[in-house]
């Protein structure tokens, strides 16, 4: 997820906020990124490659989430990928 935005590297550009295909960044009233909605980030590295000013620190592993259908058959697992339980292939 996309971590912190160094507001002294900031320019201001905007890219990051075009690009983020979740718009979890946006522009505050002095024209410097901020994180608006983190737990939104899909962990693309969109906003980090593109920054010019590399201003942009995305973290590398997404937290473990919670099953999208709580339950006895539906544990969470590493990034909610359940297509090796047996549950699919019955």
């Amino acid at each position: 997820m996309v971590q912190h935005i160094d507001d002294a590297k900031c320019v201001g550009c905007g890219v990051c906020v075009q690009k983020c295909p979740l718009d979890t960044i946006r522009l505050n009233e002095q024209g410097k990124a901020f994180i608006v909605y983190p737990d939104d980030c899909m962990t693309c590295f969109v906003c980090e490659r593109l920054c010019p000013a590399g201003a942009i620190f995305v973290h590398p592993f997404k937290e473990k989430l919670p099953p999208v259908f709580p339950g006895p058959r539906y544990d969470a697992v590493e990034g909610n990928d359940l297509r090796d339980k047996e549950v699919y292939h019955a």
